[in-house]
């Protein structure tokens, strides 16, 4: 039987976490994004300019969506991605990689939403 238009609704709330140890970091949480991130996630990867690459930062951005509290809420507010590009390249590189592949991004990610 197909679902109901309910039951489809319902998996809004559901965002599938991973737990991460990073080294030099600890651990940390990885949520799946949305329909809605994903679309976020290329924007800020296109600068909203199809056949544009946008790099300005791109690592740290990903990280501050990507990043959650073990109960699913997010760890990061928006702008803090400017602190996270203070980060280490190394540690914030472990999350970028492991991130893309836990949502089903390959690595090559910021090509192909660019169109590229």
């Amino acid at each position: 039987m197909a679902l109901t238009r309910e039951e489809i609704l319902a998996k809004r709330s559901v965002r599938p976490r991973k737990k991460l140890e990073v080294e030099g970091l600890g651990e940390v949480f990885l949520a799946k994004f949305s329909a809605k991130q994903r679309d976020q996630w290329e924007k800020v990867v296109t600068g909203g300019k199809p056949g544009h690459v946008n790099l300005d930062n791109v690592r740290a951005k990903f990280v501050e969506m990507a990043l959650v509290n073990e109960d699913g809420t997010q760890l990061f507010k928006a702008g803090d991605a400017d602190a996270i590009g203070d980060i280490d390249s190394d540690i914030v590189q472990q999350i970028v990689s492991e991130g893309l592949r836990f949502n089903g991004l390959s690595g090559d990610a910021v090509e192909v939403a660019a169109g590229e």
